[in-house]
């Protein structure tokens, strides 16, 4: 896409009414008092609201408030939402002198001042019905006037009290002032390195954010600022992907618009310079999130691809982040350029510098602001002066614009209690429609881009709070990753750990969490423990004492595994006594989220006595994972010969007791016997 490249206009939305009447508080000349009404303009799309609906009086101006000949279209929408008929009367439209600022043109949009007295036009109206509304036209030459804005009056005399609207005419001369507006393609913060299926339903569902933005910049020059870690997070679902996400992915290919690409999960990339490293944190691999994609897993570039971008880097830190030292460690070497906001610069003004694009962020938040307003008449009378103000602001360098992110800043609670994502979009779509087109898609604008905002010379930044806190979270996650590499050892694919670790933390230096400080506190200390839990996540259980009372014996060893991935493990067993005999290496797959049981094999040689067997875990490669666990083991071995010899010699003294008690009294019966027998002789003689 080059400069020349031409928009499409979209059909005008009720959000998309830029420069229209702003139904305001205004006094009818002769009267004392007038009614505050809001203004409201039907999208040609829709049925035709009903009167109570409207204000009495609407005015709209031109194209969208632009007048680019020598007259100046004026529609005006009427009104009667009471309950009496209104009399035929007239609207008297006035304009006053040009408005030379944005102050000028705030006050007079909002009510809060401003003149218009000089009367241009007068339009009779006919009978109204209670509950009808009517549209009227006219034309007002203005080939008088020069280019300029100028604050536009109607005033309607026909009910008791009499009704009006304000709106600005940007009388252009034909010209079309240069702008470039920057939307970033970004979600809400997270604790996870991508979204999940669930939060990507929502983001891209019909009334989804990243559905609004991609809504909002369709068929627009707008230059996109895309999160590669959103298309990543799509693309690692597969199959698994909720429809209308592979659907958005597929629109946002598809655009035409320049675009870059932010860090992974938009990190902050001042906070990583300011903490010492030489260049940004990236992601080398993704494979934690692509495991259920099996052989069909692609590289880390196919995932995070998100089209064709610009030729050297942009990257668009936090706001308030950095200073002049800063800026020239982000952009150098490789064409590399950053877009700060106008504020951050030390004259406070917008500009195009070789290596800086400092953007006007006063008009960016005001097009932002207006963009979540819920109320289509307040939203357009904020859009109707943010218009005025950037043709006021356009000079010989393009107006530059960037919409900060949109997603929100907070984590919220489900019904179980549970941190999750807040999906919920914080700006409405048509809202930020109409800040897309009250930047590009007015006839008095000329949509410029990337290669457009090419300046000279150095932009000289302001001075800087250092966030101590946040370079304290890079340092200490630089601290926790030999750690973790070391327990990522254990696993098949050491990359499962490494990879998911690395974009949580990433995710963790979102830019949007810049304005939640105590939330990103919060967020920070939770992962920090749990990388430091994950350190620590593979051991072995410290195991019971054990009284070992035959020569052989399985011994139990418990393998914890907290992380949720298998690990590949060796057990290796050494102890410090040659008269037990254990098996020296078991291989072993300690379950993910589990403890898993192991048995050894152990085995008691001549001797008795206390052996402490040295218990170790290992990964495949060599590494030593956990602390080094002690088993006591009494060795009691000899105990059963003991108690089987034991055990013989009182079974055999039994049966030798019973044997000589057997014999004892086979004697003493033969004995008895003889004797009776010699008895009875004896008295057989005497007799």
């Amino acid at each position: 896409m080059n400069d020349s490249t031409s928009w499409t206009r979209r059909p005008l939305t009720l959000g998309a009414a830029l420069v229209v009447g702003c139904g305001l508080a205004v006094a009818a000349p002769g009267a004392a008092t007038a009614a505050t009404l809001p203004t409201s303009v039907a999208s040609a799309d829709e049925a035709p609201p009903e009167a109570a609906d409207l204000p009495p009086v609407t005015l709209r101006v031109g194209d969208q408030g632009v007048v680019s000949g020598d007259e100046a279209a004026l529609d005006i929408g009427l009104a009667n939402p009471d309950d009496a008929a209104y009399d035929a009367a007239e609207i008297v439209i006035r304009r006053g002198d040009a408005l030379t600022d944005a102050a000028a043109v705030e006050a007079w949009v909002s009510g809060a001042g401003g003149d218009a007295s000089e009367e241009i036009a007068t339009i009779e109206t006919n009978d109204l019905g209670a509950g009808e509304a009517t549209n009227l036209s006219e034309s007002v030459d203005v080939s008088d006037l020069e280019t300029g804005v100028y604050p536009v009056l109607a005033t309607y005399s026909g009910p008791e009290i009499p009704a009006g609207a304000r709106a600005v005419m940007i009388v252009s001369g034909g010209s079309a002032q240069p702008v470039a507006l920057v939307v970033p393609i970004t979600g809400p913060v997270a604790t996870t390195g991508v979204y999940s299926a669930d939060v990507l339903a929502t983001l891209t569902g019909e009334s989804g954010l990243l559905t609004a933005e991609l809504d909002a910049v369709e068929g627009t020059s707008a230059i996109l600022a895309v999160d590669p870690a959103i298309p990543a997070a799509i693309r690692a679902l597969g199959d698994d992907a909720p429809p209308q996400a592979s659907a958005w992915l597929a629109r946002l290919m598809a655009l035409p618009n320049d675009r870059f690409a932010l860090q992974f999960a938009d990190a902050d990339v001042a906070t990583q310079v300011a903490a010492g490293l030489d260049a940004p944190l990236g992601v080398d691999d993704l494979s934690a999130y692509t495991a259920g994609l099996g052989e069909d897993a692609t590289g880390v570039d196919a995932l995070t691809d998100i089209g064709e971008t610009a030729s050297a880097p942009v990257y668009w830190p936090a706001s308030g982040s950095l200073n002049d030292e800063l800026a020239a460690a982000i952009t150098a070497g490789d064409g590399a350029r950053v877009l700060v906001p106008a504020s951050d610069t030390a004259d406070g003004e917008p500009a195009l510098g070789e290596r800086t694009i400092a953007y006007d962020d006063a008009l960016s938040d005001r097009l932002l602001a207006a963009a979540a307003l819920a109320d289509p008449a307040e939203r357009d009378r904020a859009l109707s002066a943010a218009t005025a103000e950037i043709w006021l602001a356009a000079d010989d360098e393009p107006v530059v614009l960037a919409l900060d992110r949109m997603g929100s800043d907070t984590l919220t609670t489900d019904q179980a209690g549970s941190v999750v994502v807040d999906a919920e979009a914080d700006v409405t779509a048509d809202g930020l429609d109409a800040a897309v087109d009250a930047a590009l898609g007015t006839p008095a604008s000329t949509p410029r881009t990337l290669s457009a905002l090419a300046g000279s010379g150095s932009i000289p930044l302001a001075e800087y709070e250092v966030d101590e806190a946040r370079i304290a979270a890079v340092a200490g996650y630089l601290a926790d990753v030999p750690g973790l590499q070391h327990i990522a050892t254990a696993l098949e694919d050491p990359s499962l750990l490494t990879s998911q670790t690395r974009a949580e933390f990433l995710r963790l230096l979102a830019v949007s969490w810049s304005t939640n400080p105590d939330g990103w506190e919060d967020a920070a200390e939770t992962l920090d423990a749990l990388n430091t839990d994950r350190q620590q996540a593979i051991d072995i259980q410290q195991p019971s004492p054990v009284q070992l009372l035959s020569p052989e014996a399985p011994m139990p060893v418990w393998i914890r595994n907290d992380l949720p991935y298998p690990a590949n493990v060796v057990v290796v067993a050494e102890p410090d006594d040659p008269r037990l005999s254990i098996e020296e290496r078991t291989v072993v797959v300690a379950q993910p989220d589990s403890t898993t049981r192991v048995t050894i094999p152990i085995e008691a040689r001549v001797g008795s006595g206390d052996v402490t067997v040295h218990y170790r875990l290992e990964a495949v490669t060599g590494e030593v994972i956990g602390p080094e666990r002690d088993m006591p083991v009494t060795v009691r071995a000899d105990w059963e010969r003991i108690g089987i010899t034991a055990f013989g010699v009182l079974i055999a003294g039994l049966l030798g007791i019973g044997v000589v008690r057997q014999v004892r009294r086979r004697r003493r019966l033969r004995s008895e016997a003889a004797d009776n027998h010699s008895d009875s002789g004896i008295q057989e003689a005497g007799e």
